[in-house]
């Protein structure tokens, strides 16, 4: 768990687990050789995946950025959210809102839990917020899966869901970005507080060579071809005002900068 003050908000970046990974899927557009010198794999090709979500507190509201793999543990490798969420000082019950940046398993497994037999919001007393057209597409015949239903659709089934088309505020200095092509109602998170902006860039990016290589795109992504824009207009955003971004899929605490590079920008982690 590491936390950043920005302004008069505060941001816990909450660390779910890691995984190794395959990397080839994050680069799926170039042959292998172009990606294998510039991203340290092991012997199997396999890279550490993070999995960052974050707990931002502005003003009245306290927020949760994606829920990460919940009961599905790995082992115990991933699914430690609420433990995070305890180091913080925060209980599930004080959570007001929940958002998902997009609709994939490993962000929307911790939305909900089982209890007395029942499956129930993890947070019982949150608003949960989606993409509107990220509903669409996960309810429709090439977005289906089980886990979408389990833990996104029972929220609207207990009218819990907030649908969102466009920008939308979601408290003071806090507001959701739609950031599509990874999926069509990918969200990204802009927080701005006092002069300084953090970005919670949700699955734009897989890996920090997308900062550089933006055209390098994700076998995951359902839009590939929109990917490579969205990318360019919001890297041109957080260089412009050296915001502050969260990469939920780098080494955790996955926290850095976009800077202008002599080919385009470059990801510098944090110290």
């Amino acid at each position: 768990m590491h936390r950043v003050a920005l302004g008069a908000v505060e941001i816990a970046v909450l660390d779910d687990g890691t995984l190794p990974f395959p990397a080839r899927p994050f680069f799926s557009n170039v042959p292998e050789a172009s990606w294998r010198n510039e991203v340290h794999a092991d012997g199997d090709g396999r890279i550490p995946v993070g999995h960052n979500c974050a707990l931002v507190t502005a003003g009245r509201e306290v927020i949760v950025i994606d829920t990460g793999y919940g009961a599905d543990t790995h082992g115990g490798r991933t699914g430690h959210l609420l433990d995070e969420l305890g180091r913080a000082g925060c209980q599930p019950e004080d959570v007001t809102v929940v958002v998902n940046t997009h609709g994939h398993g490993d962000h929307i497994k911790g939305n909900t839990t089982v209890r007395d037999g029942r499956r129930v919001p993890a947070f019982p007393h949150a608003r949960y917020v989606l993409g509107r057209a990220d509903w669409d597409w996960f309810n429709g015949p090439r977005g289906r899966v089980h886990e979408f239903a389990e833990h996104v659709a029972l929220l609207a089934d207990l009218g819990r869901l907030t649908l969102i088309s466009g920008e939308h505020r979601l408290a003071p200095g806090v507001r959701l970005l739609p950031t599509p092509g990874h999926t069509p109602g990918h969200t990204s998170v802009i927080i701005e507080s006092r002069g300084r902006t953090a970005i919670f860039l949700g699955d734009l990016c897989h890996h920090p060579l997308h900062v550089s290589r933006p055209e390098w795109v994700s076998e995951f992504d359902t839009h590939p071809g929109t990917t490579p824009r969205t990318r360019a207009a919001l890297f041109a955003f957080a260089a412009e005002r050296e915001a502050l971004v969260i990469l939920p899929h780098a080494p955790p605490p996955g926290i850095g900068r976009i800077e202008g590079s002599a080919r385009g920008y470059r990801w510098q982690a944090a110290a």
